[in-house]
């Protein structure tokens, strides 16, 4: 880039002459004009080739190199016939200015990406069926294209999400169903089958597939009221099947349901989502009777002021 300063002499630096201050007692600074003139003459050890070089004339670099030195206070160049060098202090003065101009490169860089969606934060909530199913992908894929967009992944109940995101306190969520909730978007990520999770032992764990009526009678393990949204669909599925789940044991976390699962305490029915986190001990067997009931939603704020969501969205598309 060609910069030009042309010998504009600052209003400051025009009062203190008119009123003949002393400059070093005045609150007077050096402007990144002055720096950069000073950068270039150092590197240059020539008015003339800094002149040029700047798109500026001899008369006013001299100029301004002046104004410096009556700023700082201390003399920067020593000049000859044939060159300009820096004095001790001019050389402090241009190693500082390297660094201060190398600093506001970076930030005018930086500023430039964060309005761009390029950098900045982006704030991701979630819940279960999402990281353990298409997430992982998305914030990969996103996060390899933005490197300096830092994402904030925080684990949310469907509900607790929907609240967050009017109050912006999170930027896209991740949940179970397709609401049509005001001033949100949502788009559709995925429609999923469900699963029986049994002990290997069970008596339809060798089964290719199992039909829901199938599991009347057995106890079952699900989540706690935190996944009452998920818990409700399953009963209502159940009841259109003739039977009213047999609810034994409920935790909050996958983890926790699998795991009582795995001790015996019952079965349960989960996403198949769940076929990316396999674990020993464990059978999924096919729900086949039932359809794609659980529908996985990405939804959004309209109009939301965060430049980075609309790339994080694009890798959200299913027609990619």
């Amino acid at each position: 880039m060609t910069m030009t300063f042309g010998g504009i002499v600052p209003d400051a630096w025009t009062s203190i002459q008119a009123k003949g201050g002393d400059c070093q007692n005045m609150s007077l600074r050096p402007t990144i004009r002055h720096l950069v003139v000073l950068k270039t003459v150092v590197e240059e050890r020539s008015v003339t080739k800094s002149a040029t070089l700047l798109n500026s004339s001899q008369p006013a670099l001299s100029r301004t190199i002046k104004q410096l030195e009556e700023i700082v206070g201390r003399q920067l160049f020593d000049r000859t016939t044939r060159s300009v060098n820096p004095t001790s202090a001019g050389r402090e003065l241009y190693a500082r200015s390297v660094r201060i101009l190398s600093e506001l490169d970076a930030a005018v860089a930086s500023t430039r990406d964060v309005a761009d969606g390029r950098s900045g934060e982006l704030r991701v909530g979630y819940m279960d069926f999402a990281v353990v199913g298409q997430l992982p992908g998305i914030l990969r894929r996103f996060t390899e294209k933005n490197p300096r967009v830092r994402v904030d992944a925080q684990w949310h109940m469907t509900q607790d999400q929907v609240e967050l995101l009017t109050k912006g306190q999170i930027d896209v969520g991740f949940i179970s169903g397709a609401p049509n909730i005001a001033d949100l978007e949502k788009r559709e990520l995925s429609r999923e089958r469900l699963v029986g999770v049994l002990p290997a032992d069970h008596r339809l764990a060798g089964r290719k597939a199992i039909a829901l009526a199938e599991l009347n009678g057995e106890n079952f393990v699900t989540g706690d009221e935190n996944w009452f949204h998920y818990t409700d669909l399953l009963v209502e599925l159940c009841v259109q099947q003739g039977f009213v789940p047999r609810i034994s044991q409920t935790s909050r976390t996958r983890d926790g349901i699998l795991g009582f699962v795995l001790a015996g305490a019952g079965v349960t029915i989960y996403p198949e989502c769940i076929l990316n986190a396999p674990r020993p001990g464990l059978h999924f067997v096919p729900i086949e009777d039932i359809g794609r009931p659980v529908v996985i939603s990405v939804i959004w704020k309209k109009n939301s002021a965060n430049p980075a969501l609309a790339s994080f969205l694009s890798e959200t598309r299913t027609d990619k």
